[in-house]
């Protein structure tokens, strides 16, 4: 859920416990203290012309607040958890979890790389993989970074037979050899 979704939730979730806590407690608390709120709305708001707008302002914020949190639901994500290839006997299901694996291996199996994280993500019929690398000092970066990347597109080719459209490769840190 993104950031606007949640802001929605929260505004709508905190307006709704007041309003709702008010409702609930009306009938067993002070008859007179909800005769004054009701009279006190009545007089200054009921009898004004601005009455209609504040209703209808109040009521199309919540219609469209109400109206995003129905539909956030219903919008379908393409799941990226796995690629599906068509085969002459059917289909076959590829996660990207072992793509990620793939690539984890060819990574860690350069010498300078202490430590790899991978994320792949699946778009127009490719596999775009990101490598993010800790390496050693003493390490010649440029030349580590395409030698992964070709050998993570060539391992993940080879055996997926999966078309990947890109290999990136983020360094992140770079840490002292130590014994």
């Amino acid at each position: 859920m993104n950031l606007f979704f949640r802001i929605c939730v929260a505004i709508y979730s905190f307006i709704s416990i007041i309003l709702f806590g008010i409702i609930m407690i009306a009938p067993f608390g002070d008859k007179k203290i909800m005769a004054m709120l009701l009279d006190y709305f009545e007089i200054n708001l009921y009898q004004s012309n601005a009455y209609d707008v504040v209703v209808f302002l109040i009521g199309f914020v919540f219609f469209f607040i109400s109206l995003a949190l129905f539909t956030s639901g219903l919008r379908g994500k393409k799941s990226s958890k796995y690629i599906c290839l068509k085969t002459d006997e059917g289909f076959v299901r590829i996660s990207t979890n072992s793509i990620e694996n793939i690539a984890l291996a060819m990574s860690k199996r350069f010498q300078g790389v202490k430590d790899a994280k991978a994320k792949v993500t699946y778009k127009n019929d490719s596999a775009q993989i990101l490598i993010k690398l800790q390496v050693f000092t003493d390490v010649n970066v440029p030349a580590l970074c395409k030698g992964i990347q070709e050998r993570v597109k060539e391992s993940v080719e080879n055996s997926m037979e999966i078309k990947v459209n890109d290999v990136s490769v983020n360094v992140d840190g770079v840490s002292s050899q130590e014994g």
